[in-house]
Parts: C-alpha cells; structure tokens; sequence
C-alpha cells in the first residue's frame, strides 16, 4: 500500500506551498513526516482534526496545524492510494 501526503503550509506573505510526497507505506510515517513539516516551523505545533461544516466535502482525514498563538498555519491529509501506480 502506499500512502499519500499532502502538506499546504499558510504562508499569507508570499502565498500557500503545497508538499506532496508518496513515499509512504503506512500512515504513522505519514503523520510523522507531516508533524515534521510543521514542528519545522513552529516548535509548539499542535494538530487537530479538521471539523468541516455541515454539507461541505473535505478529503477525509484532512488535519490542521496549529501554531503558538492558536493561529492556523496549516494542514495535511494521509490518504491510501486508491491504484498502485
């Protein structure tokens, strides 16, 4: 099986930067590669779960990045790859 990541970091000066890397095997890598992302940019980085709205479609499992000031910096999904190629 191999595992999907995607990293958007909110870097409202110059824009967003997506990461996406499919190097993965199991979803503990994954998160752990993603805390590793955001723990990059603020040590105190806490992740939650992303609550969506009534209605509205997200990609399942998608997660917010928190930083010290309880501010979003940005968020990431693990998702299995559907084909192996």
């Amino acid at each position: 099986m191999k595992i999907l990541l995607i990293v958007v970091v909110f870097n409202f000066g110059t824009g967003s930067e997506l990461e996406n890397r499919m190097d993965f095997t199991d979803m503990d890598s994954c998160h752990a590669a993603a805390l590793d992302t955001f723990t990059s940019l603020d040590e105190t980085v806490e992740i939650r779960a992303m609550e969506f709205p009534e209605g509205q479609e997200m990609l399942e499992g998608t997660m917010i990045a928190y930083g010290a000031d309880g501010s979003e910096i940005g968020m990431y999904a693990c998702n299995a790859l559907r084909s192996a190629s």
